[in-house]
Parts: structure tokens; sequence; C-alpha cells
């Protein structure tokens, strides 16, 4: 996977998380605004842990 491809995921990820969260305080869905929230915590910390993840590979590759 390019870097393109890379932050295009990233992207998508963040605007699946910002949706959900959105998405959580319309009144119609407000039965499913705390599963709504939890999804899109859940999303954001798998979206940081990746990034971590892909900070700390680059690191180690450019060290060397």
């Amino acid at each position: 996977m390019n870097g393109i491809d890379r932050t295009q995921l990233y992207s998508a990820l963040i605007l699946v998380v910002m949706v959900l969260f959105v998405s959580s305080g319309y009144r119609p869905v407000r039965r499913w605004a705390r599963p709504l929230r939890r999804a899109a915590i859940a999303l954001f910390v798998i979206a940081v842990a990746a990034a971590l993840v892909e900070i700390a590979v680059w690191l180690l590759q450019r060290g060397g």
C-alpha cells in the first residue's frame, strides 16, 4: 500500500468517526446515541493505534 492509499484510508476512517459522533446527536436516532458514540470512540482508538504503529515502523526503518 503506497502513501496515497494510506492517507485516503486514514481520511475515510476519520470521516466515519465524525459522522458517527454527529449522528449520535441527531434527534430521530436518539435511542441509538450511546451505541453510535461507543462505535465512534472505538474507531477513533483504532485509528490512533494504527497511526502510532505506522509512525513506529517508519522510525524503525529510518533508524536502521
